[in-house]
C-alpha cells in the first residue's frame, strides 16, 4: 500500500512516503519559514515525485497528537482535504508511537518511553515495547497511548530507565537534563517515517475490510490531551 505520511506536530513538519513499512521518499520543512507557508510547496513536491514514479497513493496518514495545538491542525486539515480531494482514507497515528517505532527500528532496546514538552510542567508521556510496536497484531493497542504528567513524574521514570540497556529514552531535550539529552534518540520531533511505519503496521494487522485503522477524512479529530492555556484561563474564570 503506497501511503503519504504527514506530521506538523512541533515547529516544524515532516513528509514521506512508504509502500508499506519501506520509505521511499521523505522531506522536512517549516526549518527556515513558517510550517503552514511551507507545507503545500513540500505537499506539491510529493505528490509529483509519486506521479514521476507511477505510484497511486492508497491512503494518507497522519500524526493526531498529542502536540502543539496549531501544529496539529494544520497537519489534519491538510490530511482532511488532501484525502476527501482524492477519495483516499485517513489512517489517524499517536505521535509518541511514531517517535516510539522509530527510535526502536535504529536501536537494539526492548522497550522507550517518550515524552513531548506539554508546557506549565507538564510532559506527555508514554511507554513501549518492540514487541507491541514490530507485531501488527499488536500495535493497534498502542497507537493512541499517551498521557500527561507531571514534569516531576516524568523526572523520577527518566532516573528509572536511565542506563538501563533495555531502555531507550526519547524526548524533548528541553525536559530532560543536559547529561541525559545527550543520549536522546530523534529527540526534537515526531517524524513522519515513523507515522507511516505504524500506520502500515495497523494496515496489515487489521482483520477487516477495509481496515479498522481507516478513517473517514471529515471524522478526524486531534488528540490534544488537555486544554490549551488560553481555555484553561477562560475555564478558571
Amino acid at each position: 500500500m503506497i501511503q503519504l505520511a504527514l506530521e506538523t506536530t512541533g515547529t516544524s513538519g515532516s513528509l514521506a512516503v512508504l509502500d508499506g513499512k519501506t520509505q521511499l521518499w521523505d522531506c522536512r520543512f517549516g526549518l527556515l519559514r513558517r510550517t503552514a507557508a511551507d507545507i503545500a510547496c513540500q505537499l506539491d513536491a510529493s505528490l509529483r515525485w509519486c506521479e514521476d514514479h507511477g505510484h497511486t497513493l492508497r491512503a494518507i496518514s497522519v500524526a493526531v497528537g498529542p502536540g502543539s495545538f496549531t501544529g496539529l491542525r494544520i497537519a489534519i486539515t491538510t490530511a482532511k482535504t488532501l484525502a476527501y480531494a482524492l477519495g483516499v482514507p485517513v489512517i489517524p497515528v499517536g505521535s509518541l508511537a511514531a517517535i516510539a517505532a522509530v527510535n526502536l527500528l535504529e536501536n537494539g532496546a526492548a522497550n522507550v518511553l517518550v515524552g513531548l514538552n506539554a508546557y506549565r510542567r507538564q510532559v506527555f508521556a508514554a511507554e513501549f515495547s518492540r514487541d507491541e510496536l514490530c507485531r501488527d497484531n499488536l500495535i493497534h493497542r498502542c497507537n493512541d497511548r499517551a498521557e500527561v504528567c507531571s514534569k516531576q513524574d516524568w523526572d523520577q521514570r527518566v532516573a528509572e530507565k536511565r542506563g538501563r540497556s533495555d531502555w531507550v529514552i526519547a524526548g524533548d531535550r528541553s525536559i530532560v537534563a543536559d547529561q541525559v539529552a545527550e543520549s536522546l534518540h530523534h529527540a526534537e520531533h515526531c517524524d513522519a517515517v515513523g507515522v507511516g511505519w505504524v500506520a502500515a503496521g495497523l494496515v496489515a494487522g487489521s482483520t477487516s475490510q477495509p481496515p479498522a485503522c481507516f478513517a473517514d477524512p471529515f471524522s478526524l479529530e486531534a488528540r490534544y490531551l488537555k486544554l490549551s492555556a488560553a481555555e484553561e484561563k477562560a475555564a478558571s474564570r
